[in-house]
């Protein structure tokens, strides 16, 4: 590898990032924010059989939220950061053009959220907020212009802002959030059908 960013004496380079884990109450709640609010596609499903048989470990739901990359939701009842706790957290990339237009999704779905707004010394924004586990998320763009960074508030923000005060999806958007997350699982059980 000629790449700068990498250890040029290491014998081996990790290819990328495959998946995390994050642990949530009720996998399909979860799911449904990743779907819905993020964008995902149900990518997976743990069977409920093989995990009453020993053969897994726990249900889970993986969600595809960018090429290559997955987030397994993994049902336990523990794991899930304190609200005003920073890390750990879970940074998704986007452009500075799409940061507005991420703000008014999240207004559209209810998500509570803080930003966009910048940190002192970087050339980046970031918009904060929580799924309705409490697992702490960003939207992060690392390189927003000058003038558009000029308009955002400098950090650090208020952790409570993100907390869900209510239950999400709100009854007025249930169906539509409804009708999303059943798409998407049909889509991938039809990937999963043999042909």
């Amino acid at each position: 590898m000629s790449d700068e960013n990498f250890n040029p004496d290491a014998p081996l380079h990790i290819r990328g990032l495959n998946h995390l884990t994050i642990p949530v109450k009720d996998r399909y709640r979860a799911a449904r924010f990743f779907i819905v609010v993020l964008g995902g596609e149900a990518h997976h499903e743990s069977a409920p059989d093989r995990a009453a048989k020993g053969l897994a470990r726990s249900l889970q739901l993986g969600v595809r939220l960018a090429p290559g990359f997955e987030v397994d939701l993994f049902e336990q009842s523990y794991g899930q950061p304190d609200w005003n706790q920073s890390h750990p957290h879970l940074a998704l990339d986007t452009s500075a053009e799409d940061l507005a237009i991420w703000t008014e999704h999240f207004k559209k779905w209810q998500v509570p959220f803080v930003g966009p707004m910048t940190r002192a010394g970087t050339k980046g924004a970031e918009i904060y907020f929580n799924d309705p586990d409490g697992n702490h998320l960003e939207i992060h763009c690392s390189n927003v212009p000058q003038a558009q960074r000029e308009q955002f508030p400098v950090g650090p923000y208020d952790k409570s802002c993100c907390v869900h005060k209510q239950e999400w999806p709100p009854r007025e958007l249930a169906d539509e959030a409804e009708r999303l997350f059943q798409a998407s699982l049909a889509r991938m059980r039809e990937r999963r059908q043999p042909h």
